[in-house]
């Protein structure tokens, strides 16, 4: 028999040696022992618990329900914790199964539901009171198509199909918090919301909360300020949200942006050249509807400034407010033919940008793109009262935007970097004075943003990464959390971002390749849907603007 090749005898050699070193390293630790195999283990996903506190607990038989997990009976006040852990990126939701009794109680839950995070859950309210309050809305406007739902503290189901007072079916306990949010939108075209919705329960039933609905229908027009070819074009806004040119109608100078009367077929573009530098002011006719044309009503230059770069009306349709030579101009819109004439101004270093408080209140600037100013606006004349009520000093540069929710309680404000920072701050409903409550990140130079009309989601358009960023909005907090798939391919160089107002569709206006990116939007999580680029009539979109 031959002898066996060199490399043969040292794999049997092998063979027999690693069973031995196995055998030899034991199962104690020190971490000295022989370990032959070249991968780790595999890695168990980490999973969160879910728990929180319990006050006020008096009765006995309170049962608290995790959803799809294991029921927890709760004897004392003090800390507890589902059995069950959940996955980073799950569902929670807690709710109590059965009420305590001798003596007999109301627990409410407060921060019950959520996504699971990178942390346990540790949160949860649950607080117990032998007394009770009912929570009532007073709904307005609503369409007889109906649809609309309503929940308390995200539960208790309220279905409403007109306009009237109306109570969830849970009381709440006194002590606990409440929070009336909408939780499915009316059949008919039109967003409702809840405003004066949040709060603690004392010992008088709640009776505060309003539910607003919009009028019913979609935008018919479109229209964007094109600073390349000195025009404004106009667009007819099909079903599907898609935009049909219906044309462009000339500035004579180099437009910045447009805008449109709250109720009125009045659009307003500013220009800062030419023979027409100022604010120009159009008539839309639509006797001509689906087609609808434009007609050039004046030119107005008194009380504008020399550079008008933005001009914004106030939402009770009575008071215009322009940015022109870094002051702030107020004048008053007459409602029979849209001119704008009076004019006062205030504040030194105004940039670009207004955000208007929904309620008339307040006026938010940026100032030398660096601080935010808020000014109270006269009930009267709706001009700002100087100096402003507070000036919030992020601390760094390149602000170039500020948007309020519909609610009038959160602003949130860009900060144009690479990358961009979007900031959240909440209001002060008497005096305007903004806090900061947050920041997120953005893409790069994110430049003009949007809220969806149900104070839901954030949009900020990021001129140098070509993109959308996307944020949800916690109606309570105020604060952003990423929407799911964001930031969200746009055009080159989008501009501005603009939502319509039923919430279904988002346009951005791209500046360096003459294009409309249209968006459908997942109205239950504010995903946008893949951007369809639409060609701009004009050269140079700056920003776009809707009405009915």
């Amino acid at each position: 028999m031959p002898a066996m090749p060199l490399v043969s005898r040292l794999r049997l050699a092998l063979f027999v040696l690693v069973p031995l070193a196995l055998a030899s390293c034991g199962g104690g630790g020190g971490g000295g022992g022989f370990s032959f195999f070249p991968f780790p283990p595999p890695s168990t996903a980490a999973k969160y618990a879910v728990g929180g506190n319990v006050s006020g607990l008096q009765g006995s038989g309170l049962v608290l329900q995790l959803a799809g997990a294991t029921d927890l009976a709760v004897t004392a006040n003090g800390a507890f914790v589902f059995s069950e852990k959940l996955d980073k990126g799950a569902s929670y939701a807690v709710s109590v199964k059965q009420q305590p009794s001798t003596p007999s109680q109301t627990c409410t839950v407060n921060n019950a539901s959520g996504t699971i995070g990178n942390a346990d859950v540790a949160n949860v309210a649950v607080v117990c009171a032998t007394t009770s309050q009912k929570v009532s809305v007073a709904v307005t406007g609503l369409d007889a198509a109906g649809g609309l739902v309503l929940q308390n503290n995200a539960g208790d189901d309220l279905a409403v199909s007109a306009d009237g007072t109306f109570s969830f079916a849970t009381p709440v306990a006194v002590g606990a918090d409440y929070g009336v949010t909408v939780k499915t939108q009316p059949t008919a075209l039109q967003v409702c919301i809840a405003k004066q919705a949040f709060g603690t329960v004392t010992t008088a039933p709640i009776a505060s909360v309003t539910i607003a609905c919009t009028t019913p229908g979609a935008d018919r027009f479109a229209f964007t300020a094109n600073e390349g070819t000195s025009d404004v074009s106009m667009y007819i806004v099909n079903s599907d949200g898609s935009l049909t040119d219906a044309g462009r109608f000339p500035v004579g100078g180099t437009p910045q942006h447009v805008t449109t009367h709250p109720s009125k077929p009045y659009i307003y573009a500013s220009n800062i050249s030419g023979a027409t530098r100022g604010v120009i002011q159009y008539t839309i006719d639509t006797t001509t509807v689906p087609t609808g044309t434009l007609t050039q009503q004046r030119a107005i230059t008194a009380g504008v400034g020399t550079n008008p770069y933005f001009v914004g009306i106030a939402p009770n349709g009575q008071h215009a407010y322009v940015i022109g030579d870094g002051m702030l101009h107020t004048l008053d819109v007459d409602p029979n033919t849209g001119e704008l004439t009076g004019g006062t101004a205030v504040a030194g270093g105004v940039s670009r940008k207004i955000g208007l408080d929904p309620q008339g209140r307040f006026a938010f600037v940026v100032v030398n793109g660096n601080s935010l100013a808020a000014f109270r606006l006269d009930p009267a004349t709706g001009a700002p009262i100087s100096p402003p009520a507070s000036v919030a000093l992020p601390g760094s540069s390149g602000l170039t935007d500020i948007a309020i929710e519909p609610t009038g309680r959160f602003a949130y404000a860009n900060v144009g970097n690479n990358p961009g920072t979007l900031l959240a701050y909440a209001i002060d409903a008497t005096t305007g004075a903004l806090t900061q409550i947050g920041s997120v990140p953005a893409g790069n130079t994110p430049f003009g943003m949007a809220i969806d009309p149900s104070g839901r989601f954030l949009y900020a358009a990021n001129r140098n990464s070509n993109n959308v960023s996307a944020y949800s909005i916690d109606p309570r907090t105020g604060a952003l959390t990423p929407v799911p798939g964001q930031p969200f391919a746009a055009g080159n160089v989008p501009n501005s971002v603009t939502v319509d107002r039923t919430g279904r569709f988002a346009y951005t206006a791209n500046q360096a390749d003459n294009t409309i990116t249209f968006f459908t939007i997942d109205r239950a999580t504010g995903s946008l849907g893949t951007g369809v680029r639409i060609v701009s009539s004009g050269g140079g979109p700056q920003f776009l603007a809707l009405t009915k």
